[in-house]
């Protein structure tokens, strides 16, 4: 084989490999970009998620809420029946002493 022709062929490879190198940096360069966007992505999503659970805490607390106002409902019974047990009283005709 010539020199020549080895360098040539030399030469060719060489191009070739760096071809291979540039592509193979050019798609894990795209990959890093896309894992960062993907990471972004995930932190702004996870704000959210954060928002909504703090936005529908009542909701789930809806439970407890309708105990205490059950509670404070049979307390405004039995307000309201003092209430007309002191109301009768007070209209009740006095003994006469």
């Amino acid at each position: 084989m010539a020199e020549r022709r080895f360098l040539g062929y030399w030469y060719r490879g060489i191009a070739i490999a760096a071809g291979v190198v540039l592509a193979v940096a050019a798609l894990l360069l795209t990959i890093i970009a896309t894992a960062r966007s993907i990471l972004h992505n995930a932190e702004r999503a996870d704000a959210v998620v954060k928002e909504i659970v703090a936005n529908t805490a009542a909701v789930w607390d809806l439970a407890q809420t309708n105990v205490v106002a059950g509670q404070l409902l049979e307390g405004a019974g039995a307000i309201a029946g003092h209430a007309t047990a002191i109301a009768d009283a007070l209209d009740s005709p006095k003994p006469p002493a």
